[in-house]
């Protein structure tokens, strides 16, 4: 990773620019991470993704608001 761009001089807070939400992932929103198994689910992995991309997009939320990221 590069390193910081600049630094808010209030909160002391590295920035790293600006981060974007993911989109694009299909399924359901939730919070589990389903085992796949061995009989292969679409959905099961859509479901899996939709969660994975929901927690990065609410840390990139959180990282903004807290002025880390921009």
């Amino acid at each position: 990773m590069p390193g910081p761009t600049t630094v808010n001089p209030t909160t002391f807070a590295w920035s790293y620019g600006t981060v974007a939400p993911l989109t694009g992932a299909f399924g359901s929103t939730g919070n589990a991470i389903a085992d796949v198994t061995g009989a292969f689910s679409q959905t099961i992995l859509n479901n899996n993704f939709r969660a994975l991309e929901d927690k990065i997009n609410a840390l990139i939320v959180l990282l903004q608001s807290n002025g880390t990221l921009t």
